[in-house]
């Protein structure tokens, strides 16, 4: 899980692999346009962004989740959003399991998790060994961006 935010992308950016640097910069040409909800392109099906606007969960309401084929980069547009972190262990069983067309698992909140609070700007990206639970807060509308980014992109060669 990588925690950042726009302000200090110009110094953290160099840290970053390519790929996510390009996602995010990709994105912020795009929120320049002021983009509708939906669904947009960066690279077809390699990397995408979507636009989302919802209401914000209560803690208790909200599940956690995990990807197996693309990797998360939450971005928050307007409001304030809560989300949950925690690392996924061997043992843990999924309340739903992995729906390969749906592409995520669903699992019980971790006794170990996170909770990271997002402002606008802020982003946090997390991978297939992360659970994480999106979409939490106090009360209010969201509205945030959710690139995906295939894991073949990152992926090293395991040869």
């Amino acid at each position: 899980m990588i925690l950042g935010s726009r302000h200090c992308w110009s110094t953290h950016a160099r840290f970053e692999h390519p790929v996510i640097t390009q996602a995010i910069e990709e994105l912020e040409r795009l929120l320049q346009q002021q983009p509708e909800v939906g669904r947009t392109d960066i690279q077809g099906d390699d990397i995408y962004v979507s636009i989302m606007e919802i209401d914000a969960k209560s803690l208790d309401e909200q599940v956690a989740e995990k990807h197996e084929s693309y990797i998360d980069v939450h971005y928050l547009i307007e409001g304030e959003e809560i989300l949950g972190w925690a690392p996924l262990v061997a043992d843990m069983e999924p309340l739903q399991p992995y729906d390969a067309e749906g592409e995520y698992a669903l699992y019980t909140p971790a006794k170990n998790e996170v909770l990271l609070t997002l402002h606008p700007g802020m982003f946090a990206v997390f991978f297939p060994h992360d659970l994480h639970r999106p979409s939490m807060g106090e009360s209010g509308k969201i509205k945030k961006a959710v690139i995906k980014i295939h894991v073949g992109l990152l992926a090293r060669d395991s040869n």
